[in-house]
């Protein structure tokens, strides 16, 4: 039986629960049977649990994290280590409710020296307010970004037992991943995403090992960089909902400014323009919150204007 762990979270009483899915192999048509019902562990893992964790290749990240963000860390970032991805964990960039994010030595087989890994807490999106409303037009995705059609998964989904929350976490993070993917290959700057397994995507990273990439909010630009970087960013927004999305949390706190570049980041509440009631809503708030930023360095712009003549041609099928 091979074991893999979805996710592990820090409880108050500074124990970790985890949550693994197992699947057996048929002995008589050698092959898999379907997932099993996730169980849960608080604090140390059996003994039989961390013998099916361990493969060919042991993890043994340097970064100096705490035995319980060591065993999460291996958790999570194994398989990518197995894969021949990344190589090393080097240390954390940011900690917070939904995620936090580590800097990983990439494998050289990738041909990039870093790589950044975002790890969704379990419950990064149980609070999420009104989150109907983002997903409102797009469908469930599962780990391997196929649209879940089983009534077994859709009958959690609808109940929202603990499963269907579970597969619903996961249809998230497989939405950002998918997202970006589509972005990036569109030519919005986005930062490259390169894999993802569980609560965890790995995609470039933007920095360096000790100064990672800073958020837009925590810049002083020069001047002259103002106009054209607002500009940049219009554009982006643009080529975004040329491909149908919208990002619906755009803010100088998700955007990363690297090398006089501005990086849009965190997708999973992207929505689609056209089967979204809400979407023209979210690209105007989105459109609200840039003008707001650059209005500190003198650039003037109305969103609602903006938005409007940008609806207009997405409905008019010019952009």
């Amino acid at each position: 039986m091979s074991t893999r762990i979805d996710w592990i979270e820090q409880n108050e009483s500074d124990e970790m629960e985890y949550t693994f899915i197992g699947r057996r192999q048929s002995r008589r048509t050698g092959r898999h049977n379907m997932e099993k019902r996730p169980q849960t562990y608080k604090g140390q893992l059996p003994d039989e649990i961390i013998e099916q964790m361990q493969g060919e290749e042991d993890f043994l990240p340097s970064y100096a994290a705490s035995h319980n963000e060591n065993r999460m860390l291996q958790a999570q970032l194994t398989s990518f280590y197995q894969e021949h991805i990344i190589t090393d964990v080097l240390a954390p960039v940011k900690g917070g409710k939904e995620a936090s994010v580590y800097c990983c030595r990439a494998h050289s087989s990738t041909g990039l020296e870093l790589i950044a890994a975002k790890i969704y807490r379990p419950r990064a999106f149980r609070s999420l307010r009104n989150d109907a409303v983002y997903k409102e037009g797009r469908e469930a995705l599962d780990a391997e970004g196929k649209a879940i059609r089983d009534t077994r998964r859709h009958r959690a989904l609808a109940k929202k037992t603990r499963y269907g929350k579970e597969v619903d976490i996961g249809s998230w993070i497989e939405h950002e991943f998918a997202t970006m993917k589509m972005l990036y290959e569109a030519g919005v700057d986005v930062p490259k995403p390169l894999a993802r397994a569980g609560t965890t995507i790995l995609m470039e990273y933007l920095g360096d090992v000790r100064s990672p990439a800073p958020a837009l909010n925590g810049v002083a630009l020069d001047a002259s960089l103002a106009q054209p970087l607002f500009q940049r960013l219009l554009n982006n927004i643009e080529l975004m909902l040329t491909h149908n999305c919208i990002h619906a949390d755009f803010s100088a706190y998700n955007i990363l400014f690297w090398q006089n570049t501005a990086f849009i980041i965190d997708f999973p509440q992207a929505v689609l323009a056209t089967s979204n009631r809400n979407a023209f809503s979210f690209l105007q708030r989105d459109l609200t919150r840039l003008c707001q930023y650059f209005s500190g360095y003198g650039i003037e712009a109305d969103p609602e204007a903006l938005a409007a003549d940008l609806w207009q041609r997405f409905m008019d099928g010019e952009l």
